[in-house]
């Protein structure tokens, strides 16, 4: 599996990178927590800023962005604006949600942008490729918070987010079984083994699927998402969980 290198931080080598996100509404809240996940044993941060009470107001974004960085210093920062077709809190337009991608980029400030698959259809490449001009890296993400669907479909859409130019694909899927698991597991494995081109994210939800944010360095995840005192997904594992037990399934 490659790697993504992004400020000294090689993405898809080693344990998975543990993602903090931050859900918080104001700027002075939003800052507060990134002071506080800067000093912590994490190497991202996500702001989640369809959380955030003036995500469609470019100029507001663009000033809480330079707050971040300067809070945040070397640590990763991944924004994301996570649409409520995708399990977000906003339904924005593509017109709304290209003029976020676009404060992104012009901010300077991140290091990763969070675009979606499906929402953004045809649009896909081209926000890609901005983002790239930008100096940015992208996750292209998708989620099913009813079902997971067959490993061949998972497959299919981690290839089809590679071919449109993403960086890292992610998908995350809910199970409604045991099986559930393994399939999202499986697919995991096969990217790494027959797709490796990029490396990927992936997650099984809830807590039926907890044991998949744990295992990623040995089936091909390349990243996890923590919870520290505040989750944004369900099934998110106590940060120092996460980080005792990368350690504990550490594969060298």
């Amino acid at each position: 599996m490659s790697c993504v290198l992004v400020r000294g931080c090689a993405i898809g080598e080693g344990r998975p990178k543990v993602i903090l996100p931050i859900v918080e509404k104001t700027e002075a809240a939003i800052l507060k927590k990134a002071a506080e996940f800067s000093t912590m044993k994490a190497d991202c941060v996500e702001w989640r800023v369809d959380w955030f009470e003036n995500a469609l107001d470019a100029a507001a974004l663009t000033h809480c962005l330079h707050g971040l960085r300067d809070a945040l210093g070397e640590m990763l920062l991944l924004v994301t604006f996570r649409t409520k077709a995708e399990g977000g809190e906003i339904a924005p337009t593509l017109e709304q949600y290209a003029a976020f991608c676009k404060a992104v980029y012009d901010s300077g400030c991140a290091d990763l942008l969070d675009i979606e698959f499906f929402p953004t259809g045809n649009a896909l490449p081209g926000l890609i490729e901005q983002a790239h001009a930008a100096g940015l890296k992208v996750v292209c993400s998708s989620h099913d918070f009813q079902k997971t669907p067959l490993r061949s479909e998972l497959v299919a859409r981690m290839v089809a987010m590679q071919n449109a130019g993403a960086d890292l694909p992610k998908l995350a899927v809910m199970p409604t079984c045991r099986a559930d698991v393994l399939e999202l597991l499986a697919a995991t494995a096969e990217m790494a083994d027959h797709h490796p081109e990029t490396p990927v994210i992936t997650m099984s939800m809830g807590a039926l699927g907890a044991v998949s944010r744990l295992c990623g360095e040995a089936f091909g995840s390349a990243m996890t998402f923590a919870n520290p005192g505040q989750a944004s997904a369900p099934g998110q594992v106590p940060l120092d969980v996460v980080n005792m037990i990368l350690e504990s399934l550490a594969l060298s």
